[in-house]
């Protein structure tokens, strides 16, 4: 997915705030990271072309058709594709080398791999009854 920090600014305050009007969302940006009324309006563009955000009338309301989540998820895709040979195992390797983690963070990991494991089991328990 390519999407640009610019574009990704104008998703997280719909995401944060909802759908608005565009006059609103300019006046947002504007107070938050001063941009011109035309940068607003010439990257709203984009996101709509691009199929981030719908146009929706009366009043130019401005609705995200995304997800963060999605995003999120089609980066990771990205970077894992684009730097770590498609390997999970090797990202986590070496973000945990890079990062240190807290006790509270430690436990978060282990259950995200607790839940994992049991999808795994539930998935091939389908495939067995098949």
């Amino acid at each position: 997915m390519n999407i640009r920090d610019s574009e990704m600014r104008v998703l997280e305050v719909l995401w944060e705030r909802g759908e608005m009007p565009a006059s609103q969302l300019y006046r947002i940006l504007e107070e938050k990271i001063d941009w011109k009324k035309s940068t607003t309006y010439t990257v709203l563009k984009k996101c709509i072309e691009k199929g981030f955000v719908a146009r929706e009338e009366p009043d130019f309301i401005c609705v995200p058709l995304i997800d963060k989540s999605e995003i999120q998820e089609a980066k990771i895709s990205d970077l894992l594709t684009r730097f770590f040979d498609n390997s999970m195992k090797v990202f986590l390797n070496t973000f945990i080398k890079r990062e240190y983690l807290n006790e509270e963070e430690i436990e978060e990991i282990k259950e995200l791999v607790g839940r994992l494991d049991e999808e795994e089991e539930k998935q091939e328990e389908q495939e067995e009854e098949k």
